[in-house]
């Protein structure tokens, strides 16, 4: 064997095992992620925001994780109206809603005060916007306010209910947060 033909068997011989290498190392990789045994073990990235400067009534809208986080702070009327049931909700106690476990309750949120939600509508992911509360008419009683989808015209209470009758039927979902010391913490 001359000198070229063992420099073309080294050479087929280094590819070769470079192959099964990639490929022993993708393959620990896929079923390391399928055989994981905590499938909630994956860390979010975390977003801070500083919400000690929001008045009540105001809204703020964040980019976390290429989605639209919507901040609302509600006023005390608002945190209160919350309580009041209201048989226009098509899942009133978020029961099919998707939220940490902490939010099951009727604000949805870790503190009566603030609203937290992904800022996308439930049925085709447009923008969601506040609607103030006026005297037209919604469902034979006037609007209380809350938030609306900017394509179809979802309506959603201050607490991201939404109510029966609309093109979407879900309520907004809330993100895992975290309030501490006036700064909001979005993720893990």
């Amino acid at each position: 064997m001359d000198r070229q033909q063992l420099r073309r068997l080294r050479l087929r011989v280094a590819a070769k095992l470079m192959m099964v290498l990639g490929f022993i190392g993708i393959m620990y990789v896929v079923l390391s992620m399928v055989f994981s045994s905590d499938p909630d073990s994956r860390v979010l990235p975390t977003k801070v925001v500083d919400i000690g400067g929001m008045r009540a009534g105001e809204v703020r809208i964040v980019l976390w994780e290429g989605q639209p986080v919507l901040i609302y702070h509600r006023t005390d009327q608002q945190a209160q109206a919350l309580k009041a049931a209201d048989t226009r909700l098509l899942d009133a106690e978020s029961t099919k809603s998707r939220q940490p476990s902490w939010a099951k309750n009727e604000q949805r949120s870790s503190l009566p005060e603030y609203f937290v939600s992904i800022g996308v509508g439930t049925d085709f992911s447009c923008p969601i916007d506040l609607l103030p509360a006026s005297q037209e008419p919604f469902m034979d009683k006037p609007w209380a306010g809350g938030f609306v989808d900017e394509c179809r015209g979802a309506r959603y209470d201050f607490a991201g209910r939404v109510y029966s009758g609309q093109y979407a039927d879900q309520n907004l979902i809330v993100p895992q947060y975290r309030i501490k010391d006036n700064v909001l913490i979005l993720g893990g």
